[in-house]
């Protein structure tokens, strides 16, 4: 087993098992068309898919900002080839993005900073990026993006809240939404014990 610090990206679309209830052969056929969106940006961006189940995809890059950067690209790309459906039929992911130390085993990475990223993502709202303090700090000064500080965020079998940032997406008219701001953890949970 190897160990590593890497940027860690977890993508799911939202909805998607009632996409396929309502329609599995179409919404398969868009999986493969907007996978292969996702798989071209990643690569382009020095990223590596280590794995994937469904509608998920986890990523490792070697910076933050790439990991940010092609996490905005995918974004940008799915919402506009998403106007050509109806909003009950779009196909929106969700990502979080977190700097963590991982193990790799067979070219897979395990550890809590898969685990986090994960628990990003779904904190993420529909077509957004949800990122990790560490992150945040990478990218602020190196991508001229906009973030929305979400506190400290009580996450599924992590024992510790996850300091949060949601990146402002731009909207069709071209300025940027203002991302909706989850609940925070609360102070009792975040005092060290």
């Amino acid at each position: 087993m190897k160990r590593k610090i890497a940027a860690i990206f977890a993508a799911d679309i939202a909805g998607y098992s009632r996409l396929v209830a309502e329609d599995e052969e179409e919404t398969l056929r868009r999986l493969a068309s907007y996978r292969e969106v996702v798989d071209d940006f990643i690569a382009r961006a020095s990223g590596r898919i280590f794995n994937t189940a469904g509608d998920a995809v986890l990523a490792e890059f070697p910076s933050a900002v790439d990991a940010v950067r092609c996490a905005i690209d995918i974004q940008e790309s799915l919402r506009t080839r998403n106007m050509a459906y109806p909003p009950s039929r779009q196909m929106s992911f969700r990502i979080g993005i977190t700097i963590g130390d991982v193990v790799e085993r067979d070219g897979d990475l395990l550890g809590d900073g898969v685990n986090i990223a994960a628990r990003l993502e779904g904190l993420a709202e529909v077509g957004g990026i949800c990122v990790s303090r560490a992150v945040h700090e990478q990218v602020a000064n190196k991508l001229s993006v906009q973030f929305a500080d979400i506190g400290a965020q009580e996450v599924k079998n992590i024992p510790t809240p996850v300091h949060a940032y949601m990146v402002a997406m731009r909207r069709e008219d071209g300025g940027y939404g203002k991302p909706q701001l989850k609940k925070p953890a609360s102070k009792l949970a975040a005092a060290p014990v």
